[in-house]
């Protein structure tokens, strides 16, 4: 399988002791791009030990739901050693020992060698951030294969403070 990695930082990079001018943010030449596809319709499973409610799964869902995306259900899974994805699903999931703190969620898609479709995704999320507006639907959309785009106020933009929930761009298609 090859891996995909998508996370959301925390904030801008550190100060440094010299003076940076600010760049401002303009336009975004292009549009956001997909990587890959799902091979199938994925179902979303949550691990109970991220205490991610359901209902709060159940609100991204609806959010890439209302752009064309499908899901085969929503389950929460009681089992404390949930951690591994399986084939055909999302899983959200608590990080591991790998885990940045410099990010708020990561996201690991894993694709066929031969088709390049994902075949599974796993997204781990500390409970404190998957309550903050948009950080769940930012990693679900890539769950579902979309890279960063720094557009502000985009559903992917790849700092959290300077995203929104403008999907121009990422509905199915």
């Amino acid at each position: 399988m090859i891996l995909q990695h998508g996370s959301v930082p925390v904030g801008n990079e550190p100060a440094t002791s010299h003076k940076v001018a600010r760049m401002q943010e303009a336009l975004v030449i292009g549009k956001p791009q997909q990587k890959s596809k799902w091979s199938m319709t994925p179902s979303v499973r949550v691990c109970a030990s991220s205490e991610v409610t359901a209902s709060r799964v159940g609100r991204a869902m609806r959010y890439w739901e209302s752009r064309g995306y499908d899901f085969t259900g929503l389950s929460v899974d009681p089992n404390p050693t949930c951690m591994e994805a399986r084939y055909g699903e999302i899983l959200i999931t608590l990080p591991d020992g790998g885990f940045s703190d410099q990010h708020m969620a990561s996201t690991k898609i894993y694709t066929h060698n031969k088709t390049g479709e994902i075949v599974k995704s796993k997204i781990y999320i500390l409970p404190m951030n998957a309550r903050k507006d948009r950080v769940l639907e930012h990693e679900i959309g890539h769950a579902l294969g979309w890279s960063h785009y720094p557009q502000r106020y985009h559903i992917m933009h790849p700092v959290w403070k300077d995203g929104g929930y403008d999907s121009r761009g990422v509905h199915k298609r």
